[in-house]
């Protein structure tokens, strides 16, 4: 039996009892109409970037990257970004990059690199601008992670000792990559999730379990060092604060990767519901133990899709505050048209402080009842889905009462009291 057990404070859906219809007018959601507007990353201010191109939710316009560089990857808060630019143009030959403060930069080879016979892949940038990472070669088939300095100009390569590949998808502010580490399996590639330092200090998770699927990997991290990725073809969370390695199941049971977890612990995804379809996927541990479609998430808050099969694709990557979800639809990736939602400030806000509550409840879980009680007499109390459905409204003039819940079914559900034209949220798990 999975156990859930990685816990956040900030509630992802409270503020559904706020009234359905405000969140229907803030939250948003912006599909891109040309080919080549996939997005590869988004950040707080709702500012992404496709492979060649910077994008700004507000206006939803997309702009044209600089014509020093020829390609970007990744956008911080600070408004830096990873890519890449030419390193011997006449030949077609680039090289990983970085804009910071405004200005390219160019990070260069490993010096046993040699540029026309070597490869790379720019990925990760520290949410501090301090460290770009990715993938790079020593000739053909020699592959290593590259991790650059931003404030010194240092490049390190990190290689595996044991001569095997090495990737590091993500980077945070002290240096910690997360990727994956090939191991030798006796037919070929067998890709562990790892996080990893330049000093090659490397660890596989989980410790002591080899998968059987051929790619598993880290694919982010977020300020509290939580991981996430896919093993064995399910999608995973690991706290590394911890060890705590938990895997998820899909919605309809196929395979899936968590690819991006927000500082306050909203992770986003995809599972594989058919041969080359894909369908986005949002968890938290306040929408339930497991993983939801993003598109159902979103239509129970008004939004429309639109899009040409009806499913998301590809949700790729959520800004740090939780507030933007980035990805593209289903089609040839490098062709894929993309899309953002805009969750607002509302859907994030965090658990209440108990010393100022007018209500108290018990017991929670619950079973069967509810009681509460409170300073002033309770006006009306309703429960809603964490979806925003109320399933329950009932009006009351007591200082104390008690809430039959025997007919729920079990899972987490927001009660609204209103008392003496005040509200109160309450989170209650039914079990």
């Amino acid at each position: 039996m999975k156990k859930i057990t990685f816990l956040v404070k900030s509630i992802f859906a409270l503020s559904l009892l706020m009234g359905v219809a405000s969140m229907e007018a803030q939250v948003e959601f912006k599909l891109q109409t040309e080919m080549f507007t996939r997005f590869n990353d988004v950040n707080d201010n709702g500012q992404g970037v496709t492979t060649s191109q910077y994008y700004d939710f507000a206006t939803n316009v997309l702009t044209d990257m600089e014509p020093e560089a020829t390609g970007l990857t990744s956008i911080n808060n600070n408004g830096d970004v990873s890519g890449q630019m030419y390193f011997d143009e006449p030949n077609g030959i680039m090289q990983p990059a970085v804009k910071k403060n405004g200005t390219w930069t160019p990070i260069g080879w490993f010096p046993a690199s040699n540029p026309a016979e070597s490869g790379f892949t720019t990925y990760g940038i520290s949410p501090n601008s301090k460290y770009v990472t990715g993938q790079m070669s020593i000739g053909c088939c020699d592959f290593g992670t590259f991790l650059y300095d931003t404030d010194t100009g240092e490049l390190f390569d990190v290689f595996d000792p044991n001569g095997e590949t090495l990737t590091g998808y993500a980077v945070t502010d002290d240096g910690t990559m997360g990727g994956w580490l090939d191991q030798p399996n006796g037919g070929g590639t067998l890709r562990v999730p790892a996080f990893f330092n330049k000093d090659g200090d490397i660890t596989l998770i989980p410790d002591g379990q080899l998968p059987t699927f051929i790619t598993n990997s880290i694919v982010d991290i977020n300020s509290a060092n939580v991981m996430v990725g896919d093993f064995d073809g399910q999608p995973f969370i690991y706290d590394s604060n911890t060890a705590t390695f938990t895997t998820f199941d899909t919605p309809e049971g196929n395979g899936g990767t968590f690819t991006s977890i927000s500082d306050n612990g909203i992770v986003i995804g995809y599972e594989d519901v058919d041969f080359q379809v894909r369908e986005a996927i949002i968890y938290h541990p306040d929408l339930g133990p497991q993983p939801l479609f993003l598109k159902d998430v979103l239509s129970d808050l008004g939004v429309t899709i639109g899009t040409a099969d009806g499913k998301l694709g590809t949700a790729y990557k959520i800004s740090d505050n939780g507030n933007y979800v980035a990805g593209w639809v289903n089609g040839p990736p490098v062709f894929a048209e993309g899309w953002m939602a805009y969750l607002d400030d509302s859907i994030i806000l965090g658990t209440q402080d108990i010393s100022q509550n007018t209500v108290s409840f018990y017991p929670n879980p619950v079973q069967n009842t509810l009681h509460l009680n409170s300073k002033e007499a309770i006006d009306a109390v309703s429960i809603y889905t964490v979806t925003g459905q109320m399933v329950s409204n009932v009006t009351f003039n007591e200082t104390r009462t008690e809430l039959n819940l025997s007919s729920l079914a079990s899972g987490v559900y927001l009660v609204k009291v209103t008392s003496n034209g005040s509200v109160e949220n309450l989170k209650v798990v039914k079990q």
